[in-house]
């Protein structure tokens, strides 16, 4: 890395260029993908499947094409997974009084509630064989019959689905209808998983950094060009979710300035993180420790002002550069 770059990295900077798309962070041929997916299916009134791993971000996709569909369109998230079987119908399509025991009002249903929006169904693999029968009728007829009810309904909605299991297996084991496949799947959009598109991870994690320390009132804060490179060599087996929360858990643990790769190894599985209960640390550890948390104690009665921190700790402002970045004097 430069030294222009380097310092860039260390002193924060100037904000780098925002690379979001309706919130989905990322500008990787992958995710430029994705964008043109969502921009052209938006202008079509046809259900979207949005298939991806979990933590990939799939209900943002949902919400980017409520945003170019119409941004004050109604929009109702149901995640299908959270549902009891027996109340699938119910929440759906909703009830009559006396349709079953304790229905003792009427109950209006999520169609009623999408009705001229848009509805978002997650985990749509979750949905019972009975009621996905009943969704297929209602995506082409437009109409429904609410549980116990006599006359049919119409509800007028766009439809998003998403999962991450494998619709086709699903189908091949019984548990999911296969022309409910068809209708869904016309039009999909695959959701990539964080490691094929690792340059993504840097800017993303600049950006949730922004919003933690904006949200607790917390000055600016920058990750080191080593802590920069660990995030980005991460397997991130829980996609965006796992970054967003190692991003959170390290800024809690360095709530002033420069996060450091050690501040990021303590949550991330298999980069080195707490030494097994008994071992003792090395002396180097010992003292780099000791640095970093002095180090972070000026920095925060300093306010983040590093000209200051460097003279409260008695040592020039490049030393205190110097060892925000892991290097030591003489170290190229």
């Amino acid at each position: 890395m430069t030294r222009s770059g380097e310092l860039r990295v260390i002193r924060g900077g100037p904000p780098a260029p925002r690379h979001d798309f309706h919130g989905m962070i990322g500008r990787s041929p992958a995710m430029r993908a994705v964008y043109e997916r969502i921009e052209r299916f938006s202008a079509l009134p046809i259900p979207v499947l949005v298939l991806g791993e979990t933590g990939t971000g799939k209900e943002m996709v949902a919400q980017a094409i409520r945003e170019l569909s119409g941004a004050d369109r109604r929009y109702v998230p149901v995640n299908c997974a959270a549902i009891a079987k027996d109340l699938f119908e119910s929440e759906l399509f909703g009830h009559e009084p006396g349709a079953f025991t304790g229905a003792i009002r009427r109950h209006a249903g999520i169609l009623a509630q999408a009705d001229g929006g848009i509805l978002f169904l997650d985990e749509v693999g979750e949905l019972p064989l009975a009621t996905q029968a009943k969704l297929l009728r209602v995506l082409e007829s437009g109409e429904y019959r609410p549980v116990g009810g006599e006359q049919a309904r119409r509800a007028s909605f766009r439809l998003v689905a998403a999962t991450n299991q494998d619709l086709a297996l699903r189908v091949e084991q019984g548990t999911f209808r296969l022309d409910l496949l068809h209708r869904l799947g016309a039009a999909r959009i695959v959701v990539p998983p964080l490691r094929e598109r690792a340059e993504d991870v840097p800017a993303m994690a600049e950006e949730f950094l922004r919003r933690i320390r904006e949200a607790r009132g917390w000055g600016p804060a920058w990750f080191s060009p080593e802590a920069a490179a660990l995030l980005r060599g991460a397997g991130w087996g829980g996609n965006v979710r796992e970054l967003r929360n190692v991003v959170e858990a390290a800024a809690a643990v360095a709530p002033a300035g420069c996060i450091e790769a050690d501040h990021l190894r303590e949550f991330l599985p298999g980069a080195g993180g707490p030494a097994a209960p008994g071992a003792l640390p090395t002396l180097a550890e010992i003292l780099r420790t000791a640095e970093r948390s002095a180090i972070q104690e000026a920095l925060r009665r300093a306010e983040g002002n590093r000209d200051r921190a460097a003279a409260l700790l008695g040592v020039s402002v490049a030393t205190l550069y110097r060892r925000l970045s892991g290097r030591r004097e003489g170290a190229a």
